[in-house]
């Protein structure tokens, strides 16, 4: 009976001293639900976008652009296809049980994502352009987590993602004017699960943590932009604030074959997660038909972000952020089966502040890229190299993006 009762208290530990237990559970950088690799996630920047230090306002390469700023849709050819594909590694130190008090690490460790992140067409016609798109904006993964000590056993996954289905419009108005607005259906998922198992010559304890999350959630993204010259483009671009809803189970168990003991605590509850407004500006400027510069800032209003999970408020001191970033492009002439292309050379850098109050925590990369520009087709290869300054511990956060654009002819 005595070792029956064993999680409970631990359970009632957590509920009698949470002073105590706070100081050794704040994440700050990877709460569980923070994105991988960086809080301030706005559209999905392609390979061109990310050399060029992610600016996506006042400059549009392909349909991707929708996401972030609409009214750009205007500058993209008639018809045009667009697939990217991306690689992203970020490192942690601190996360779930991890150097919270429970499992300590030697050093940072690191997760990767691979796969498909966003396909879209675009169309142009007159004063008017549409577009359509799928993409996947964040990514829940964390590093795996396996301990094998004798007869102690302890394991850690985390998965997830969050994907959206976007529709967006675009009108051109007077004196060099744009304007456009989008519409986001997201959905996804977030999975945890933590087993713990101890093995002795009597008997076998194993203790459970399941949790998981379908998310959805509905949200408006928008734009303006204005040619004031043949040179230059300033833009507008806006994404609404929305409650991200997670359909919640928990699973909590306490198993001892040996003495038929089998304890489960099922729970079901609709969590929330409140996204803040973004707000941000761009300016392109074009130097030559060779030469061109873009360069971006973004307003996240993290202050206002809260979240309820399992009907209990948890704790989010957040602070109001603003990202930027910006870069040079070289278009290169070049010849290729015959036929005139070009090959764009670019560089560029971001400046990443994340919002937690309790470390002063921010990412700084450098971007560059280059690809190939031949007729309609268009494949551009670009990465990011971004290292953090704040928390002591020097996190990473890379990424490569391969993107494909192909333009039907009329």
């Amino acid at each position: 009976m005595r070792r029956s009762l064993v999680p409970f208290a631990l359970l009632l530990s957590g509920l009698l001293f949470p002073t105590f237990m706070r100081a050794q559970l704040v994440l700050g950088q990877y709460e569980d639900e923070a994105p991988l690799g960086s809080w301030n996630v706005f559209g999905t920047p392609t390979a061109a976008s990310l050399g060029l230090g992610g600016a996506q306002f006042a400059r549009a390469w392909d349909g991707s652009v929708s996401l972030a700023n609409p009214a750009l849709l205007l500058t993209l050819p008639r018809l045009s296809a667009s697939v990217s594909a991306s690689y992203a590694l970020a490192s942690m130190y601190k996360y779930s049980l991890v150097n919270t008090g429970v499992v300590t690490s030697a050093g940072n460790l690191t997760a990767g994502v691979l796969g498909a992140d966003y396909g879209g067409l675009a169309v142009h016609k007159g004063a008017w352009a549409l577009s359509l798109a799928a993409a996947v904006t964040e990514g829940y993964g964390r590093p795996r987590i396996a301990i094998n000590d004798g007869g102690y056993r302890l394991t850690l996954d985390q998965t997830g993602y969050l994907r959206v289905f976007h529709a967006a419009i675009a009108r051109r108005l007077p004196a060099g004017l744009s304007v456009g607005v989008g519409m986001s259906y997201a959905t996804g998922r977030l999975d945890r699960s933590i087993v713990e198992t101890t093995v002795d010559i009597v008997r076998t304890v194993t203790i459970t943590d399941d949790k998981s999350e379908t998310f959805r959630g509905l949200f408006f993204n928008g734009g303006l932009a204005w040619a004031a010259t043949k040179r230059l483009t300033a833009a507008l671009a806006a994404r609404s604030p929305y409650v991200k809803k997670g359909a919640g189970r928990s699973l909590l168990r306490y198993e001892v074959p040996a003495e038929g003991t089998d304890i489960r605590i099922d729970a079901e509850a609709t969590n929330t997660y409140r996204q803040p407004w973004i707000v941000g500006a761009g300016v392109s400027y074009r130097l030559s038909e060779a030469w061109s510069l873009a360069a971006d800032a973004a307003w996240y209003g993290w202050s206002r972000y809260s979240v309820t999970y399992f009907d209990e408020p948890l704790e989010r001191q957040f602070r109001n952020v603003v990202r930027a970033g910006g870069g040079v492009e070289f278009l290169a002439p070049a010849s290729m089966f015959g036929r005139s292309a070009s090959i764009p050379f670019r560089l560029g850098f971001s400046i990443d502040p994340q919002p937690m109050t309790t470390i002063h925590s921010s990412y700084r990369a450098l971007t560059f890229g280059t690809g190939l520009h031949l007729g309609t087709l268009a494949v551009d290869l670009s990465t990011s190299i971004g290292r953090e300054k704040g928390s002591g511990r020097s996190l990473a956060n890379r990424k490569i993006v391969l993107s494909i654009r192909y333009i039907f002819k009329d």
